[in-house]
């Protein structure tokens, strides 16, 4: 297909390799040229564009994989947005983590440009996305998530979750559970030590039990090395955390524990760990306790 890909970040740029590696025609932008034009370095056939509309020009399926709403919005349908070089009949696929009503908002805004939208926010982090074995949640008219599959296959695991807003609701349900097992990882790490057990092998039994995780597995061997460089930063959680919290207080519901979690993410960013992968939340329950769970001191 012809594909254009709005968005290189850490997960956007490995998103796009795997559809440059399918063999998709692809045009990329980003708001920091220079990641564009490493990805056509390695790929000759990617197109680097000067702005989102000028890659979303001649497109099939466009995809933005940006990292808020406001970044969303005016990527896709600001001046020289997206929308504006996107052909009647295109799709527009957003798989950045925002919540519905903005989902709602620009599926309003391709529609009058004669665009489907799919919300399709993915879930896992830098490894899978390198994979190519993210989950994709898709959501929208299911014969246009149909006709952008050959591109969401390249990106990962397609799952159709309902009509359009349903791919952001999901994820923003993942997030909030997300959020409480990793705090309860940290939790488990730390509090294992202070019991005068061996961290490692607690979560050994922790994965041998119903509790047992990928999250455990992946994030146990980089908490006890101390390698807290980023797969997906403290400060991406504390802005999902506060697009679930939004999200529950517009429906009447309130959510004291995440809130709680939220809190602390955000108490870790304050302490200049913003930039750290999510795992560097433990960094906070050692400080508090003493205990460090690994064999080296936590690099301030």
């Amino acid at each position: 297909m012809n594909a254009a890909f709005l968005g290189l970040g850490t997960m956007g740029a490995a998103m796009a390799r795997n559809v440059a590696r399918r063999g998709h025609a692809l045009a990329v932008w980003n708001r920091t040229r220079a990641r564009a034009e490493a990805l056509a370095v390695d790929f000759p056939s990617v197109r680097v564009a000067a702005t989102p509309a000028d890659a979303a020009r001649g497109a099939d399926v466009v995809v933005t994989m940006l990292a808020d709403p406001p970044a969303l919005e005016a990527v896709a349908a600001g001046e020289a947005g997206a929308l504006d070089g996107m052909a009647r009949g295109a799709i527009l696929v957003d798989m950045s983590t925002v919540d519905p009503e903005t989902i709602a908002r620009l599926a309003a805004r391709a529609a009058g440009c004669g665009v489907m939208l799919v919300d399709a926010p993915v879930s896992g982090s830098r490894r899978p996305a390198l994979d190519g074995t993210l989950l994709v949640m898709a959501a929208g008219d299911p014969a246009a998530v149909e006709r952008a599959r050959p591109v969401l296959e390249a990106i990962g695991r397609v799952r159709y979750v309902g009509p359009s807003g349903s791919g952001s609701a999901m994820k923003l349900v993942l997030n909030g559970l997300g959020a409480h097992m990793l705090a309860a990882h940290s939790m488990a790490l730390v509090l294992a030590k202070a019991l005068g057990l061996d961290p490692a092998s607690a979560i050994d039994v922790v994965q041998q039990s119903a509790f047992s995780s990928p999250l455990y597995a992946a994030k146990t061997p980089k908490v006890l090395a101390r390698d807290f460089s980023a797969d997906f930063s403290l400060a991406l959680m504390l802005k999902d955390q506060e697009l679930v919290l939004r999200a529950a207080r517009s429906r009447g519901l309130e959510l004291p524990t995440l809130r709680a979690i939220r809190d602390e993410v955000a108490r870790a960013v304050g302490r200049g760990w913003a930039e750290l992968d999510l795992s560097a939340f433990v960094k906070l329950l050692e400080e508090q306790s003493g205990i460090v769970v690994g064999d080296q001191v936590p690099a301030e």
